[in-house]
């Protein structure tokens, strides 16, 4: 059971293999036992051959070495001379001066070889850097580019019919049930449906925003795929149509008609409302005759103020025009000694009980409200969209 051929039975029990005899196992394992040691024998013939590089590093390494050598053989004789109280001979220092000579020969020839090397890898960088600027220069402009984008989009597009939910992708029977569900489950509120003309066109129009841009609806961020988009707005709850800004609402503005809240332009016009010509003109003789005021209106980012001197708050601030404030007194000098000094007193006696009692009943206080916010935003109701049409 602990032997090998056992083992890669199992194995092959476990692949939906049969099992074979150990006879056969034996001569499979001697096989891969002669393979393995053809390729051990075959390994010092297929060695990497070596790159200038490391071959330079190499040939480096070994004049150092010999320079080495070369310096302590010196040294030695150097020391024995001076042990013996004799002087080194001429064909010592010859033959050491010529070692030295002949490794700086070596090494000047392998440092041309590397200057070489070095020029021909410059020509090639700038032969590459000129054939880039060519290339950049055949580039496409900004026009054929952004029309690139636009096929690219149109060819990874993903059609969205108006029968199926733009977040969740589920399919309805037909278009109004969709729309329900989009309402209910996902937010999708559509503004001002009084005067909504082609519904199916918005739909559609948010349809394409999603399948082919692959753009959230809300924030108009460009995802990379249908999918991403779908996730983003559900994660962040951007299932709804944008109508705040007026850009966002002329986006969609092809889709509504309200030219039944304009004035009635086109209608009869009575007879009272015609003027005679002399009567027009004399009207502007006196309008000319009128002088003019010399103030102009300008606001301080806070009030208008108007010619006539009136000052125009926003409704906003309205709560601070309605309080009366008493008006403003200069004082005179003795004035304002005198109201100091009356100011003027020494610290207060206070109870001591009575303040503790007062920081207890505000502790109370304080707890209570904090635990009504706690519920009230535990409680909250969290619809992901509504516009009450009232408050357009």
């Amino acid at each position: 059971m602990k032997s090998e051929w056992h083992r890669y039975n199992l194995k092959r029990r476990v692949a939906g293999l049969p099992a074979i005899e150990e006879t056969l196992f034996n001569e499979k394992v001697q096989k891969m036992s002669n393979v393995d040691e053809e390729e051990a024998e075959e390994a010092p013939s297929k060695q990497k051959q070596l790159t200038k590089k490391e071959q330079r590093r190499k040939e480096k390494e070994a004049l150092l070495e010999k320079k080495k050598q070369i310096l302590e053989i010196a040294k030695q004789k150097m020391m024995t001379s001076m042990q013996n109280g004799e002087l080194t001979s001429d064909k010592d220092t010859t033959e050491i001066a010529e070692g030295v000579q002949n490794l700086k020969v070596e090494d000047e020839k392998v440092d041309t070889e590397e200057a070489q090397e070095r020029n021909e890898n410059e020509t090639s960088t700038e032969q590459q850097t000129t054939e880039e600027t060519t290339e950049q220069s055949k580039e496409l402009t900004e026009e054929e580019e952004i029309e690139k984008l636009v096929q690219e989009k149109l060819k990874n597009q993903v059609v969205i019919p108006p029968e199926v939910c733009l977040f969740c992708n589920k399919k309805f029977p037909y278009f109004d049930a969709c729309c329900t569900h989009m309402l209910k489950n996902h937010g999708f509120y559509i503004p001002e449906p009084k005067y909504l003309t082609d519904k199916e066109g918005l739909v559609k129009y948010m349809a394409e925003k999603i399948g082919v841009g692959n753009v959230c609806i809300v924030c108009n961020y460009e995802f990379r795929s249908l999918e991403a988009v779908r996730a983003h707005m559900l994660s962040k709850k951007h299932s709804r149509i944008p109508y705040e800004s007026e850009n966002e609402k002329l986006e969609i503005s092809e889709f509504y008609d309200f030219t039944s809240t304009y004035a009635d332009l086109d209608g009869e016009e009575n007879e009272e409302d015609w003027e005679d010509e002399g009567s027009i003109v004399g009207s502007d003789e006196e309008e000319e005759d009128e002088v003019l005021p010399q103030q102009v209106s300008y606001t301080d980012g806070v009030e208008l103020h108007l010619p006539t001197g009136i000052k125009v708050g926003h409704r906003a601030l309205a709560r601070y025009y309605r309080q009366n404030l008493k008006p403003e007194t200069v004082l005179t000098e003795g004035q304002g000694t005198i109201i100091a000094a009356e100011s003027r007193h020494l610290a207060t006696v206070y109870d001591r009980k009575e303040l503790m009692e007062k920081k207890r009943v505000w502790k109370n206080e304080k707890h209570h409200q904090d635990r009504d916010d706690r519920r009230a935003a535990k409680f909250v109701n969290n619809q992901p969209h509504y516009r009450d049409q009232l408050l357009q």
